[in-house]
């Protein structure tokens, strides 16, 4: 009886393994920082992480408005000069996070010429809160 619970449990445990790498990360994770913008005081992380051909964005801020819908895109350009047409649209922040699948690999993400940036609401678009510049890392 203990020995096929044991393989039992064995076989669930190789299952659960053989099944991760679908949702695992494909490579290293890459994190930048999020500045505040406008005197907003929000500031934070973005996190970039590569999952097959498409790279997860979570966006993690902290004294963000509560219940405040916040708009948050990758757009081309640096926070200094930020193209004002997004590139790749990221699902809304909203109590301070946000998690997106972009459909682009993080290599064009990583490789300079990106920032994210956030607005202070849909109805105060062009306010920018906060902006985190994706730089080449050495």
């Amino acid at each position: 009886m203990l020995n096929s619970k044991m393989l039992a449990a064995a076989a669930a445990g190789a299952l659960l393994i053989a099944a991760a790498p679908a949702f695992a990360a494909d490579g290293p994770t890459r994190v930048y920082a999020i500045a505040t913008q406008n005197a907003s005081g929000e500031l934070g992380t973005v996190t970039l992480t590569p999952i097959g051909d498409k790279t997860r964005v979570v966006v993690a801020l902290a004294n963000a408005p509560t219940d405040v819908p916040q708009p948050a895109h990758i757009h081309e350009g640096s926070c200094a000069k930020l193209n004002p047409k997004p590139k790749y649209p990221l699902v809304v922040v909203v109590d301070g996070t946000s998690t997106s699948m972009v459909d682009v690999p993080i290599a064009q993400l990583i490789g300079g010429g990106f920032a994210v940036n956030v607005h202070k609401s849909t109805t105060d678009i062009p306010t920018y809160v906060a902006c985190g510049d994706l730089t080449a890392k050495k």
